[in-house]
């Protein structure tokens, strides 16, 4: 019983995994920047996509989720490799250019 549980939800987060690496790679692609935006638009993406069966509201709370997710994935996966200012210094970047005026 355990292994059929364990291979339904191994299943799902590789679904999951593939949707969120198609979705923010697209976006790179389509905005043409490597920027943490795009790993927020891949989360809100794979949300959705989730959830999508399951009526408005429900998409929208995970496409929410999602966004989230994919901005803690980012500042995760920097710090790994960079060390531990990336998380500030991408925040500190991200909050300048959503405010910056042009």
């Amino acid at each position: 019983s355990s292994g059929i549980n364990a291979e339904y939800g191994g299943n799902s987060l590789a679904v999951l995994a593939l949707f969120y690496t198609a979705s923010t790679g697209c976006i790179g692609k389509l905005r043409d920047k490597d920027d943490i935006w795009n790993d927020i638009g891949g989360g809100a993406v794979t949300g959705g996509l989730y959830k999508s069966t399951k009526g408005i509201g429900t998409f929208s709370k995970f496409v929410g989720i999602g966004a989230i997710g994919g901005l803690l994935l980012n500042l995760a996966n920097g710090t790994f490799e960079q060390g531990s200012s990336y998380a500030s210094e991408t925040i500190s970047e991200t909050y300048e250019d959503l405010f910056e005026r042009r």
